[in-house]
């Protein structure tokens, strides 16, 4: 496990953060957005406690909105998605987990950790580890706006 502080930061070094506690917990998101987002098979955030991390560098960031409710942060120089947060969540974001240096654990309990979005998984990912596959969300993850009017619609 991690000791903490951890830092982190995006690529070209503009954007630092440090992580003074540990994650609560770590989804991957197979959904379509997270894909599209990251460039990649899914995308990795950590929860965090907004008031475990202090960002320096933050005139760097840029925001996003991937949905009304929903801004991610990128590096202005080097694109690298760093942060997301909800907007109705005042005491939780994400972290880009694979922007802690070194490669660095969040420090997550091991059961709070798992593959979220499955069912809009790409056609060729062949997610084969023994994490908890979740169809759609997460008991664990930051609902987002577009995720509770999802919900609401099934209703």
């Amino acid at each position: 496990m991690s000791r903490f502080p951890l830092e982190g930061g995006c690529h070209c070094g503009a954007v630092r953060y440090v992580l003074h506690k540990p994650a609560l917990s770590v989804q991957h998101c197979h959904c379509e957005r997270c894909r599209k987002m990251t460039g990649c098979m899914f995308g990795t955030g950590a929860v965090v406690q907004r008031d475990g991390v202090t960002i320096t560098g933050e005139g760097n960031l840029t925001a996003y909105r991937s949905s009304a409710t929903f801004p991610e942060m990128f590096c202005k120089t080097c694109g690298c998605h760093l942060f997301a947060y909800e907007d109705s969540e005042p005491t939780l974001m994400y972290v880009s987990a694979a922007t802690l240096d070194g490669g660095a654990h969040p420090g997550h309990p091991p059961d709070k950790e798992s593959h979220v979005y499955m069912r809009s998984k790409a056609q060729w990912d062949r997610t084969a580890d023994d994490l908890i596959k979740y169809s759609t969300t997460s008991p664990d993850e930051i609902i987002t706006g577009l995720q509770k009017a999802e919900l609401l619609d099934r209703q």
